[in-house]
């Protein structure tokens, strides 16, 4: 008899804390919405994939030089994680024979010594600046292994920056 109510007991008090924690409660702090955030490894100077540039003339000529400049302490100083950074992408270069797009600079870095072999990165070191050639596609670095040029950052073209458009290894 004794165990019967004992037995009574213990399940008023499992079906009183099963009701207890199933009753609804409001939440302790207001829950925000989930935001959904489109994060880019790098980003793209312009709305859509097409590059928009500008003609480099004036003084834009010696910060093609300082930009040329900084790619050269880069390479030389083996801080590719900084000289991938100086490229628009998406960019198509060939890796071990077999073009290759890149879209994040990261995958990129992470093949940097498949796309640069030793001595190409000597000959990009010892160029000096009256090897530059300045065209209207830009500016050819070392027979043309890299290139870059004037990219808009905008679309009326009002801001644009230095950035390395190929790369022909």
């Amino acid at each position: 008899m004794l165990l019967i109510k004992a037995m009574r007991s213990l399940n008023i008090v499992i079906i009183l804390l099963l009701l207890t924690g199933c009753a609804s409660a409001p939440p302790l702090a207001p829950v925000e919405p989930t935001r959904i955030i489109n994060q880019y490894p790098t980003m793209l100077p312009t709305p859509t994939l097409a590059v928009i540039t500008r003609p480099i003339e004036g003084d834009e000529m010696t910060e093609a030089l300082d930009f040329f400049y900084e790619l050269k302490i880069q390479m030389a100083a083996r801080e590719f994680h900084h000289f991938v950074g100086e490229i628009r992408y998406p960019i198509t270069i060939n890796v071990d024979g077999q073009p290759r797009t890149f879209v994040f600079a990261a995958e990129l870095e992470a093949n940097i010594e498949k796309i640069f072999s030793e001595e190409e990165i000597m000959a990009f070191i010892s160029t000096d600046e009256s090897e530059l050639t300045f065209t209207a596609d830009g500016v050819k670095v070392t027979d043309g292994i890299i290139w870059f040029d004037l990219i808009c950052t905008d679309p009326a073209c009002v801001n644009a920056e230095f950035m390395i458009t190929e790369i022909n290894n």
